[in-house]
């Protein structure tokens, strides 16, 4: 109301304008609490959905149908493979047959292939379906303490329908050590592995550490208990193995391969804040290095180190012949070297024998996942019948070029033409290694060149060749990838190595070689194409340690062939 021309607001009408202005303010804040609700219901939800995609993933594994004793494991591909504890089938190692339950209340029969001892890893393949669902790899590098992680499992074998038991915590360590048990200590050691909160029991081991993505970044493998009355229950402390050392070893592990770990054959010991080489064996990966004692061991492939532990830590991690890179400072001055790692010498009961039959398999899927043929072309076991190629070569910084047209029959004999002069070459007919250095211009009539190209290019055009003299090694670093080694032995000494990057199946590289030149050929494939339903690189490059540079490019199939 209006008091001599002034606007003025009685009791009532400020009690009404407080009554109002209350009312907007609790309607805000019954939304404000109604939107972080949704939220929290929504987060819930789809952590819900993660996890339940996850379990699916999970294995309850048994050593027999009794299902009297086992542990926990993971499928990483839908073809069935999975890993698990070393620890948990090593009762099974003779027959490498056990059985694996899934959520869908199922239980499958279960095949052992390869095994870590070293690091209690192992692999396994179930079957008795097309496709698994399974559980994508995650990047353990890439964690940190605190970080929200869940443990799936069967803890104390309670999981009857095997639907996986779920214990959510944090990470609450990186980079922990545990000491490996028997002989030496060089079965069951944690390097480099993480340290959860999450409640980690017997039947547990083997079981996946996923992050909130649902992603594997570890295998569960140890824990620290309370041994008083209730017996071996778990206190808050478990660890897993790394999902990044893992990696590493999956090409020998799907391999059906026994991997082992590596070693420099050298010791260190901090003097003063100094970490200095004072143990070098002799002939050791050390020694080829060219270490020295007293030498200041600053980095070790690619990571800084400041004790012993950081050197155990990552030795510990990577497989034998593994390349690294090590920064030593000498003198005052810094030296970079390289070398691959020795075998660390693995104490176990009984040999393990690869499954050639199992690597094989593999073998051939790495080149058929690599080269598709036509229908037709693949029931004759040829690839492309005829096209045209420049062949390029140099010595000496002298280069000559010229077209060729090449042939491969239903037999796999190469035929090389150029118009009237040709060259026919059958697999195995000659001496793959050489560091000719003859007259560019007749360079292509070098038959351990086109020899060579025929045995690198032939399975992949034909991956049934593979038999006899055939394995899959392992792994390898190459390129900065990880990558699946493929070894041919062609004839008395010499070998053919094919790098596959493992993520994706590419080829990388192949390597001829022989005692007397180890690694002296390498050839390096181009850019993928595609003609005819065909993938093949368009370009090869041959490069030897005599620097004669060799390069054969695809120019285009030859008019008139089907």
């Amino acid at each position: 109301m209006k008091v001599n021309g002034e606007l003025r607001i009685g009791h009532s009408e400020l009690l009404s304008t407080v009554c109002v202005v209350f009312a907007l303010s609790a309607s805000a804040v019954a939304q404000d609490d109604d939107a972080a609700l949704a939220a929290v219901r929504a987060d819930e939800a789809r952590r819900v959905a993660v996890f339940d995609q996850a379990a699916q993933a999970v294995v309850c594994i048994f050593a027999d149908r009794e299902l009297s004793r086992g542990g926990s494991g993971v499928i990483i591909h839908q073809d069935g493979y999975g890993l698990t504890n070393f620890h948990v089938v090593a009762e099974f190692l003779q027959t490498r047959r056990g059985y694996g339950g899934l959520a869908d209340g199922r239980l499958y029969p279960l095949r052992l292939l390869g095994i870590d001892p070293g690091g209690d890893v192992a692999m396994f393949k179930l079957e008795g379906k097309e496709r698994f669902d399974f559980a994508p790899l995650g990047d353990s590098d890439q964690l940190h303490v605190g970080q929200w992680v869940a443990a799936m499992g069967n803890p104390f074998m309670v999981a009857e329908d095997f639907k996986p038991t779920i214990t959510l915590g944090v990470v609450s360590g990186l980079h922990r050590y545990q000491y490996g048990r028997g002989e030496e200590g060089s079965l069951l050691e944690y390097a480099d592995c993480i340290q959860v909160s999450t409640s980690i029991n017997p039947g547990n081991s083997g079981g996946p550490l996923f992050d909130l993505a649902g992603r594997v970044l570890g295998i569960n493998g140890r824990a620290s208990f309370d041994d008083g009355e209730r017996r071996r229950v778990n206190v808050g402390l478990g660890y897993a193995v790394s999902i990044q050392q893992i990696k590493r070893f999956l090409p020998g592990l799907q391999a059906g391969r026994l991997c082992e770990h590596g070693t420099l054959g050298a010791t260190v010991q901090l003097a003063g804040d100094e970490l200095i080489f004072n143990a070098i064996q002799g002939l050791s990966a050390a020694e080829r290095a060219g270490i020295q004692l007293g030498d200041e061991l600053r980095a070790l492939a690619g990571r800084r180190v400041r004790t012993p532990n950081d050197v155990n830590n990552i030795l510990a991690t990577l497989p034998a012949d593994w390349p690294v890179s090590i920064l030593l400072r000498r003198d005052g001055r810094e030296i970079t070297t390289a070398v691959r790692l020795d075998r660390l010498p693995l104490r176990k009961p009984q040999p393990y024998i690869v499954d050639l039959a199992q690597n094989h398999a593999e073998i051939r899927k790495l080149f058929e996942r690599y080269s598709s043929r036509p229908a037709a072309e693949a029931e004759t076991g040829v690839g492309r019948p005829s096209w045209r190629c420049r062949f390029t070569q140099t010595i000496r910084e002298q280069t000559d070029t010229i077209e060729l047209t090449v042939s491969r029959d239903a037999a796999g004999t190469l035929r090389v033409e150029r118009g009237e002069e040709s060259l026919t070459i059958e697999l195995g007919d000659a001496v793959l290694v050489t560091d000719s250095d003859a007259a560019p211009a007749a360079g292509w009539r070098n038959k351990a060149v086109w020899s060579e190209w025929q045995h690198i290019t032939a399975p992949l055009l034909s991956p049934e060749i593979v038999g006899l003299g055939w394995e899959l090694l392992g792994s390898d670093e190459v390129q900065g990838k990880i990558t699946s080694i493929v070894e041919w032995r062609v004839a008395d000494g010499q070998r053919i190595r094919w790098a596959f990057e493992y993520e994706t199946g590419r080829l990388l590289e192949a390597r001829v070689f022989d005692a007397r030149h180890p690694g002296a050929v390498v050839w390096l494939p181009g850019p993928m194409a595609a003609s005819d339903g065909l993938v093949f690189p368009d370009r090869w490059t041959r490069q030897t340690g005599s620097g004669v540079r060799t390069v054969i490019e695809m120019v285009s199939d030859v008019e008139g062939t089907p």
